[in-house]
């Protein structure tokens, strides 16, 4: 009971956290601002401006089917993972759990996010592969991170040597680049050298990461997910391809949000190659867990970003705002999925959630054998 009530409150603090920096965004970027440079005056609409002008729903439209794209690649993602360690699993339990964990992250501010209940549902089908199954969710994890550095470094390094006037005239923006390329590349090459470190090695750090407070068993788990992963790059190559696609989607429905609302100003619109390289940053910016869906942190991760690109900081607020409408029409499709298992009583309770998440995996200590790599 005791165990419970934390759990509300923390999920109460979440909720306020986001609400209150959403509250705070919105009313900072509420009026019109006038700004001075070198003497000549320019009005910058504020929220309150254009929400009360011109609205072209059919960019909504077009970002909710992008949304949609986004999320059906990423689930199939999931899949490939999946099937990939050979364990039992259809593609529409893929799609139906997956949607569940969409309504989770979107809504609920809890301690059980979407990417808990997708482990416990599909470690608790296959307990004696307890270790293979938790791999999946924490692998799809890491891929789409990993997805969205990669694409800032790709697109966004391929429009600055086409000649991009925007990214090629800001020398923030070609450091943002520089950055996930740098990323993105000692990530690849390390993941690529973790196929030369014998057994014994791999469960000597694994025994060293779990003298981590509080994080080190599942710093451990997902070490070993990444190296039961190496093994099989085969899967791991599909897994990228379709996430490239799943990002392409996504910062299209961004860049289509983005102009919801048209200023009277068309060249305050950022382009393409701006919001590739914008984008993907406020995404992993708002997947920090601190409010539910990332509401409030996201907006105000683009108004930052979009200071920082010399753009209107009222145009990423209302851009993520826009987003976010898409995204919570797509949530609502979740949260019928959930309702339907929970009539079923298909759905556990946030507490066997917890206790299957703690509990340590039946198959082994280690990763499962490993397979030779495709």
């Amino acid at each position: 009971m005791k165990n419970h009530a934390t759990a509300w409150a923390k999920g109460l603090l979440k909720y306020g956290i986001g609400f209150g920096l959403l509250a705070w965004v919105i009313s900072k970027y509420w009026d019109d601002k006038v700004i001075e440079t070198d003497g000549v005056s320019t009005t910058t609409p504020g929220l309150k401006s254009l929400l009360n002008g011109q609205i072209d729903y059919e960019w909504l439209a077009a970002a909710t089917v992008l949304v949609a794209a986004a999320i059906s690649l990423q689930l199939f993602r999931w899949y490939v993972l999946v099937r990939a360690v050979e364990l039992p699993f259809s593609l529409y339990n893929a799609f139906r759990l997956g949607m569940v964990g969409l309504f989770y992250n979107t809504f609920l501010p809890g301690s059980v996010g979407g990417d808990l209940v997708k482990a416990y549902f599909i470690a608790k089908a296959h307990p004696e592969r307890k270790t293979r199954a938790v791999a999946t969710v924490l692998i799809d994890r890491a891929m789409g991170l990993f997805g969205l550095i990669l694409f800032v470094a790709v697109v966004g390094g391929a429009a600055w040597g086409l000649g991009d006037p925007i990214i090629s005239g800001n020398t923030k923006l070609q450091g943002m680049v520089k950055w996930t390329a740098a990323i993105a590349g000692g990530s690849a090459l390390g993941f690529l050298l973790l196929g030369l470190l014998p057994q014994r090695r791999v469960d000597r750090f694994a025994g060293r990461l779990k003298w981590v407070p509080k994080v080190g068993g599942s710093l451990a788990e997902l070490w070993y997910a990444v190296w039961m992963y190496r093994q099989r790059l085969g899967a791991v190559a599909l897994g990228l391809a379709v996430t490239a696609l799943s990002h392409v989607c996504l910062v299209g429905a961004f860049h289509c949000a983005a102009k919801l609302f048209p200023p009277a100003d068309p060249s305050q619109l950022a382009t393409f190659p701006e919001h590739a390289v914008l984008a993907p940053v406020g995404f992993i910016v708002q997947a920090i867990p601190i409010a539910p869906g990332g509401v409030g942190v996201g907006e105000a991760a683009f108004a930052g970003l979009y200071k920082f690109a010399g753009r209107p900081e009222t145009r990423g607020v209302v851009a993520r705002l826009s987003l976010r409408i898409a995204e919570w029409l797509l949530g609502l499709i979740g949260y019928i999925i959930y309702l339907r298992m929970k009539a079923h009583h298909e759905l556990p309770t946030e507490e066997e959630v917890e206790a299957e998440a703690e509990a340590p995996p039946e198959d082994a200590t280690g990763p499962p054998a490993a397979k030779t790599a495709t």
